[in-house]
Parts: C-alpha cells; sequence; structure tokens
C-alpha cells in the first residue's frame, strides 16, 4: 500500500484530496482477507459547509429586534430571574411575593407587623418637582420621590407598621413628619418614631398604624412646604384639623382632645337633640342653653369630611 504525506502547510484541500486517493491503492476488497478489510482506513472525507443562521425576532408588541447569529440576549428586569441550561433552555421565573412596593389600586396589602418587628419600608429621596407632583408649583420647588414615584398617594393598613427610609443623601435637611392637613397646621406623632438624621446612613422615620390613626394623613417635610403628599387609612377614626382640637370619631362616639365637642366648618350634617351638662351649650346659631339636664332640640349645617 501506497503511502500518502501531507505538510503541515498544506491546505486543508490537500489533506483531503491526498488521503482519499489512498482508496486506488487498495486494490480489489473481494481479494483482501477479512482480517485486513478490518484495518483499513479506506478514505478520510471532510465536509466544508458554509452555515448562515437565519436568526428570528423578538418583539413586545410595538417594538422588534432581530437576534441572528453571534448576538447575544440578555433578560433584565425587577423580579425576574433568567436561567440558562446545559440543554440550550431559557427559564424565566417571576418571584411569589413582589419585594417592592407597588402603588396599583388593585393591588392587596399584606399584614407585617408578625411579632418580628417586621415593617413595610419606604425609600425616600428628594427631587425637584416636575407636572406629576400634585403641589407642583405650591410651596418648595422640591418634592419627594418614595420608591421611585414622584409623591405618590399611599394607602396604610391598622396593623401594619411603615418606615420611611430616609439614608439617601438627597434626604439632607428634609425630614418627613406626618400632619392632619397638607399645609402642616396640626401635626400627628401618634405611633411615629424617627431615628437619625435624614441624608445619612440608618436615617428614617416610621409609624405604626392603628384603629385610631386618622383616615387622612399627610407625610410632609418639617422643614419646608408642600414636598410630599397623603396616606390614607383603612381606620375607623378621622380627624378634625381646627386649630382649637382634635375631634375624633370612632364606633359611633363623638370625643374631642380639649373635653369639649367642637365643629369647624367641616361638612358634618346631622340633627338630633342634646342633653345640657352642667356647663351648658352653646349653638351654631348663637343660642344657649344653661340648664343642666334640659333637651333641646339641634341642627347643625356644617359638615365634617370622613375621608
Amino acid at each position: 500500500m501506497a503511502v500518502r504525506s501531507v505538510a503541515t502547510t498544506q491546505s486543508l484541500d490537500n489533506f483531503r484530496t491526498t488521503f482519499n486517493s489512498l482508496g486506488t491503492d487498495v486494490g480489489d476488497l473481494s481479494s483482501l482477507s477479512t482480517t485486513a478489510k478490518g484495518s483499513i482506513i479506506l478514505a478520510i472525507n471532510e465536509i466544508n459547509t458554509s452555515v448562515t443562521g437565519t436568526g428570528f425576532t423578538l418583539s413586545d408588541g410595538s417594538t422588534t429586534q432581530t437576534i441572528v447569529t453571534g448576538n447575544t440576549l440578555l433578560v433584565t428586569g425587577t423580579s425576574i430571574s433568567a436561567t440558562v441550561s446545559a440543554t440550550d433552555t431559557l427559564t424565566l421565573a417571576i418571584a411569589s411575593e413582589i419585594p417592592e412596593n407597588i402603588f396599583a389600586d388593585v393591588l392587596g396589602a399584606q399584614h407585617n407587623a408578625d411579632g418580628t418587628n417586621a415593617y413595610t419600608e419606604l425609600v425616600a429621596t428628594v427631587a425637584s418637582k416636575t407636572t406629576n407632583h400634585i403641589y407642583e408649583g405650591t410651596g418648595s420647588s422640591n418634592g419627594y420621590k418614595i420608591d421611585g414615584i414622584e409623591a405618590p398617594f399611599i394607602q396604610f393598613e391598622p396593623g401594619n407598621t411603615y418606615r420611611f427610609n430616609q439614608a439617601d443623601s438627597s434626604n439632607s435637611g428634609h425630614p418627613i413628619r406626618f400632619y392632619l392637613d397638607a399645609a402642616k397646621n396640626n401635626i400627628y406623632s401618634t405611633g411615629v418614631t424617627t431615628d437619625g438624621t435624614p441624608g445619612s446612613s440608618g436615617a428614617y422615620t416610621q409609624i405604626v398604624v392603628s384603629d385610631a390613626t386618622p383616615q387622612r394623613l399627610y407625610y410632609q417635610c418639617s422643614s419646608h412646604a408642600h414636598m410630599g403628599n397623603m396616606a390614607r387609612t383603612s381606620s375607623t377614626s378621622f380627624a378634625d384639623t381646627t386649630s382649637s382640637a382634635i375631634l375624633t370619631v370612632k364606633g359611633g362616639s363623638i370625643t374631642d382632645s380639649s373635653g369639649a365637642i367642637s365643629f369647624g366648618n367641616e361638612n358634618l350634617s346631622t340633627s338630633g337633640s342634646v342633653t345640657v351638662g352642667s356647663s351648658g351649650v352653646i349653638f351654631s346659631d348663637g343660642t344657649s342653653q344653661t340648664t343642666a339636664g334640659a333637651t333641646n332640640a339641634f341642627a347643625i349645617a356644617q359638615a365634617v369630611a370622613l375621608g
């Protein structure tokens, strides 16, 4: 059998042609023994085919992007995990619990105070107001962003604890406090704690919400006007914002922090009777009753907003 030699400097085509020519030196295979046939390499063949990948197109319904050979598909997104396996499989998964706060009317709330000092964290930053801020053009030119959303309406739930993280440096000089009105005439401090200096590591303002928390609070900067927005609470309490007293209605009873019932111009409309105590009572029309134990009919035309 002839021997064919191929130099390393020769081309692949030379290699294929030279080795395939060995087939002409084998002779008539029928004349060879079984052992000889089993040891013969008759030819080495090489297939050299140019392969062109046609790729595919990704679309989100409005924008398309073609993926072709050599491109890399990178999957990113909040709360989405992507895993590429050895079997050329891309697996996408969404977390069963969304870790970030989403301000959507249809999203339910979870009880967070489970005895382990748990709380819902809301990350506060400060930036220049845009037209997305409800108080744009009023008060400070700066406003709060909560979890990246400009001055959102926030929903509190009784039994839950909410911590406004103010560690970001933009919070410097802008401590968050709670008020009964957007103009900050009456501060609300029940269940409210603070720690650290806004703009430094670990700084926060926290509120523990209960059934007695007013239905409407406002998170605002204690140093500057109208930086925040309203926080609603699913409670049975509301608060009057008159400067002389705070009126609380809960479970059908009416109480007042000053010891006397006093309605401002707050939209309460009711009628009935009142029993005069030892101090007497003065009605909104200017009439009075000073006889203890007497009962007078009355009507209050003003209204207390319930939320």
